[in-house]
């Protein structure tokens, strides 16, 4: 009898333990540097409404957007410090974390689009997901931010060659400053929010970002082309700190991811008919729009640029997951 009392005790002990850190109400503070507006940054509030209703109001979201609470680089370090509990962060963002996150802005990843979102969906998403739980971070989501493309004043981009010389902004990352040089073009680090006055100025002559940004920012009215160029596909990885993640109930999160693979599919089907809609925008205020691009000569002369970043900073086994996933293969 007392050792059968004794099992029973250690059972609900160990029950307990399981739950010890659970909290019955939780309040999650989620940073993100979209633009408001956005399929990604909309489907992030519905996401937030949707799961405080499903769980009663026991797990809410306060979203602070377009940068309210610092760059992507700062929210993520106060992920990491315990000072925020989630974030909707570009991949590309996350290599100030880990280096070879910077795999996102490799140019010309992905043989089409669905291949990419099949390969964020599959074993490509989850060797990132297992990069950044290294770091205590849970991944619980991806957002497509789309293809990025070029737009100049000085003529449509056809060829690899139409970029030499070229002055133009990219954000502050090593592997797209070495992709836009290996193009011979001179890329120009600046934060997005200098960008319009350096366009209207004259400091620069292009940039590079999805239709979306283009578009929001009315970038039309300082750039004269825009050509479909896709060298960037971008994606955000939300993130919930991983001691967060354990304070909430097995069954709120999976209202939480239920919610969030929601919002990844409602971001496709959003991109795919806003891309029509943001083109018929440009084209009306005056850009001339040329998607007219030899992207397979773009993608062979920037292939040296992979082989360095292999052996410098990704090594063999995530680039072997990639090509595995990338459709070239």
């Amino acid at each position: 009898m007392r050792k059968m009392v004794m099992v029973i005790f250690l059972v609900l002990l160990v029950g307990c333990s399981n739950h010890a850190d659970e909290k019955d109400n939780i309040e999650l503070q989620l940073g993100h540097a979209l633009s408001p507006g956005t399929a990604a940054s909309d489907e992030l509030e519905r996401m937030a409404e949707a799961v405080e209703e499903r769980t009663n109001g026991k797990v809410t979201f306060d979203i602070y957007g377009n940068s309210k609470l610092g760059s992507e680089t700062e929210m993520l370090q106060q992920i990491q410090m315990g000072a925020m509990d989630a974030g909707a962060i570009m991949i590309g963002s996350m290599q100030t974390m880990d280096m070879r996150l910077a795999i996102e802005d490799l140019p010309y990843m992905w043989k089409d689009q669905q291949t990419a979102r099949e390969a964020y969906e599959g074993e490509f998403g989850d060797y990132l997901s297992g990069i950044a739980s290294e770091y205590n971070l849970h991944q619980i989501g991806y957002l497509e931010w789309g293809f990025r493309h070029i737009t100049n004043n000085s003529k449509p981009i056809v060829e690899p060659e139409d970029v030499k010389n070229l002055d133009i902004r990219v954000a502050e990352t090593a592997l797209r400053v070495d992709t836009f040089e290996a193009l011979g073009a001179m890329p120009t680090v600046m934060a997005f929010s200098e960008v319009y006055g350096a366009l209207q100025q004259g400091a620069l002559d292009a940039q590079e970002n999805p239709l979306a940004n283009i578009a929001a920012p009315r970038f039309y009215e300082v750039q004269d082309y825009l050509s479909l160029t896709g060298h960037f596909y971008n994606t955000v990885m939300v993130v919930i700190s991983e001691d967060t993640w354990n304070e909430i109930s097995k069954e709120n999160q999976e209202i939480i991811l239920e919610e969030m693979k929601k919002s990844t599919e409602n971001v496709y089907s959003a991109n795919d008919e806003n891309e029509s809609s943001y083109l018929q925008e440009l084209e009306e205020n005056g850009m001339q729009i040329n998607d007219d691009v030899n992207t397979e000569s773009f993608r062979e002369k920037l292939l040296p640029v992979y082989d360095k970043w292999e052996e410098k900073v990704f090594g063999k086994e995530l680039m072997d997951v990639y090509r595995k996933s990338s459709g070239f293969e």
